[in-house]
C-alpha cells in the first residue's frame, strides 16, 4: 500500500490511566496500517508507543493516573513520526536508560525494546515541565517489481 496522506498531524489527547491505553494502540495500529507499514512491524510499533505511555504513567505519573498525555501522529512520506507528551514530573532524558541487559530480573527493558523498533529517539523538556519523547520510524520501502522480458 502506499503512503496514504494527511493534511496535518492526527492528535490524541488521553488520561494517563492504563484503561485509557487500548485508544492508543488502537489509533496506532490503523494509522501504522493506513500508511503501509506490515503487520509485524505495526505490532512492534504499537508496543513501542504503549511501552512509552507505560512509562508515562509509571515514572511521570507515578502510576496515580491523575494527568494527560498527548500524543502527536505525523505521517510523512519518508517517516512516521509520533510525539508523546506528558504533564508530570520531569527528569534529565540524560537518565533514561534501560537497565543493563545482563541483570536478570522483570522490568526495565522497555527503553531497549523502544529503541530496536524505532529509527530516532529523542526526549526533550519543554518550558513548563514534563517531557516530549519523539519517536520516528522510516517509512517501509515501496518494492519495485522488475518487470521481466523475454524474447522468443
Amino acid at each position: 500500500m502506499a503512503f496514504v496522506g494527511f493534511t496535518g498531524p492526527i492528535i490524541l489527547d488521553v488520561p494517563a490511566d492504563p484503561a485509557a491505553m487500548f485508544l492508543v494502540r488502537a489509533l496506532v495500529g490503523k494509522i501504522s496500517e493506513r500508511i503501509g507499514f506490515e503487520a509485524e512491524e505495526i505490532d512492534q510499533l504499537v508496543l513501542a508507543v504503549d511501552e512509552a505511555c507505560t512509562n508515562v504513567i509509571r515514572h511521570a505519573y507515578a502510576g496515580v493516573g491523575a494527568g494527560r498525555i498527548i500524543l502527536t501522529f505525523t505521517p510523512s512520506s519518508d517517516y512516521f513520526e509520533v510525539m508523546i507528551r506528558d504533564f508530570g514530573k520531569g527528569a534529565d532524558p540524560a537518565g533514561f536508560e534501560g537497565r543493563d541487559l545482563d541483570e536478570l530480573r522483570p522490568g526495565g527493558l522497555g527503553i531497549h525494546f523502544i529503541k530496536s523498533v524505532v529509527d530516532n529517539l529523542e526526549y526533550t523538556v519543554p518550558p513548563g515541565g514534563g517531557t516530549v519523547l519523539k519517536m520516528m520510524k522510516f517509512m517501509p520501502k515501496q518494492e519495485k517489481h522488475k518487470i521481466e522480458h523475454t524474447s522468443q
